[in-house]
């Protein structure tokens, strides 16, 4: 059960005790939805920023 603090314009949920913000509570329930198309791109992504690390630091043995 959430709770809305007006005057700290934060939502606090009695359960858990997390103290968050629209934009911060938003975010959890994305991420708690779990979009498998959403995994997949950001496992592409984080493939492509290490490649790209490695072809920076100009050591190109393997």
């Amino acid at each position: 059960m959430l709770l809305y603090d007006v005057p700290t314009k934060r939502y606090g949920c009695k359960k858990c005790g997390a103290f968050l913000t629209r934009d911060q509570l938003s975010d959890a329930r994305f991420k708690a939805k779990g979009d498998p198309e959403d995994e997949e791109r950001r496992k592409r992504s984080r493939q492509q920023a290490d490649y790209l690390e490695w072809w920076l630091s100009g050591n190109k043995e393997k």
